[in-house]
């Protein structure tokens, strides 16, 4: 670069001696309790090593960029500054305290005239511990600084004010406790019962659907029968033909490898078996299906091969092979693609080797829908766990460009938001909240991750509690119907 530019990580090299020995001692028994020993990225750094990799820089000379993760008061002279926060407040007293108290904070960077110019919600879907948070929350530091560096220009959520102070010792006797009866709780839990187990719930509509009531009203859902050992989810209907089909991941729980199985809808239901249509050495989940000059292809979620990859059907709808990669060496979820201002988007989550899966929406835009397809400016538009990662195709309501995302403030597919785009441009995004819609009596269980409508077909999923013994199915699929007018 011609352009000098140099940047310095203020670290307060003491900090070590200022956090509490109680608060050491929780690090080092997740250390052992939760890592085995084995060193991870919330390991702390010797003072020796921390020299090593980030000796001290002559001060005298001033930088162009100084990165304060201290906000002590004493970082080096720069022509921009920018003071790291924690729920509005510097120092790792606030990133811990905010942990322990409420869970995984804000982060947010103030410049040196006290404005914030960028913020982000980290996801805490990976997280183990404190140990775990902290790794997730510096993760998404470093994704928050580059993007800012990239395009200082960017959409800010409210800025998050809550002070914490160092956890007491009953603070920390409550997060060991709490810890430890977590990680028993979740072995039986393991045993009795199949991780993460989804399901998917379909109906047909001819007027009032969810994007219309913002709810789950109206027709009852019914379930798709799953096979024991395996489930469904991500379901998008297609219509073709004047009928209507079914496609969602298939996994199993056995090998946690998911395909992509369809079955053909008619006004009971299932027309027939279900029957896989594509599987992969690799990973598949997700299968947005699009029409283009005449044909349908299908994108199905292929983060594990690191592409993006239409596939073409010969023999509707089976018979998928891969068409043309439109994105490669990028670690992608959930893409999701619409056409708008003459302009073909493409919206999904994505991951730069650390950090949670649901956080990051990065966004793509091409004029044809082959491409080539070019980076939106501020990638990652957004570091948000709540709004970033999608839930279904895109819909047009009241003129407006929409979406359905999914929730993950506390976990994978918490619940789902509506959100609308209010502006979308190659340089600049934005979104607003319309409404929440969480798993109830109307479709029961514990998440709400996916919502799609194709003709008069609607679907969404949701995940259920699920015995491994299929002597207790009957029990849980009685606790799990949907509620209905009888």
């Amino acid at each position: 670069m011609s352009k000098k530019f140099q940047a310095e990580a203020h670290t307060c090299r003491s900090a070590a001696a200022g956090q509490p020995s109680r608060i050491a001692r929780v690090l080092d028994f997740e250390n052992h309790y939760l890592f085995k020993g084995k060193p991870h990225a919330a390991s702390p750094l010797p003072p020796e090593m921390l020299e090593a990799v980030a000796p001290a820089a002559d001060r005298s000379a001033g930088f162009d960029l100084v990165i304060d993760l201290v906000g002590d008061g004493n970082a080096p002279r720069g022509k921009t500054t920018l003071t790291l926060l924690f729920n509005g407040f510097p120092s790792e007293k606030a990133l811990i305290g905010s942990i322990m108290h409420g869970g995984m904070p804000q982060i947010a960077l103030s410049d040196q005239t006290g404005a914030i110019v960028a913020t982000g919600n980290p996801s805490p879907e990976l997280a183990k511990g404190l140990s775990g948070a902290m790794e997730q929350t510096y993760a998404r530091v470093i994704t928050l600084i580059l993007a800012y560096i990239n395009h200082p220009d960017r959409w800010l959520h409210p800025l998050s004010k809550v002070e914490a102070d160092w956890p007491g010792l009953k603070d920390v006797a409550k997060w060991i406790f709490k810890m430890v009866v977590t990680r028993f709780v979740k072995q039986i839990y393991y045993r009795l019962f199949l991780p993460s187990h989804w399901r998917v719930g379909w109906r047909w509509v001819t007027g009032q659907d969810v994007w219309s009531s913002l709810s789950l009203d109206g027709e009852p859902w019914s379930v798709l029968d799953d096979r024991n050992n395996h489930f469904y989810a991500d379901p998008v209907p297609w219509k073709k033909g004047g009928n209507h089909y079914l496609f969602f991941e298939d996994l199993d729980h056995k090998t946690q490898k998911g395909i992509i199985s369809v079955v053909k809808m008619e006004k009971n239901g299932p027309a027939g078996p279900i029957k896989p249509c594509l599987e992969e050495p690799f990973h598949l989940s997700y299968p947005f299906l699009i029409e283009y000059e005449g044909e349908t292809y299908m994108i199905p979620e292929t983060s594990a091969n690191r592409k993006i990859t239409l596939y073409k059907s010969s023999n509707f709808p089976f018979g998928w092979k891969p068409f043309k990669t439109i994105l490669s060496d990028i670690d992608a979820a959930d893409a999701t693609i619409t056409r708008h201002e003459g302009r073909w988007w493409l919206f999904c989550v994505t991951r730069d080797g650390g950090g949670g899966y649901s956080d990051c929406l990065s966004i793509f835009y091409a004029e044809d829908l082959f491409g080539p397809w070019l980076p939106h400016a501020q990638n990652p538009v957004l570091v948000d766990r709540a709004t970033a990662r999608p839930a279904g195709n895109f819909v047009i309501r009241n003129g407006r460009l929409c979406r359905p995302v999914q929730d993950c403030s506390h976990s994978y597919g918490w619940r789902m938001q509506l959100v609308e785009v209010t502006e979308l441009t190659p340089e600049k995004y934005e979104q607003q909240s319309i409404t929440k819609l969480t798993a109830n009596d109307l479709w029961p269980g514990r998440k709400l991750h996916t919502l799609n409508r194709a003709g008069n077909l609607e679907v969404i999923d949701g995940a259920v509690l699920r015995p491994r013994s299929h002597y207790f199915k009957p029990i849980t699929n009685w606790l799990y119907r949907p509620a209905s007018d009888d």
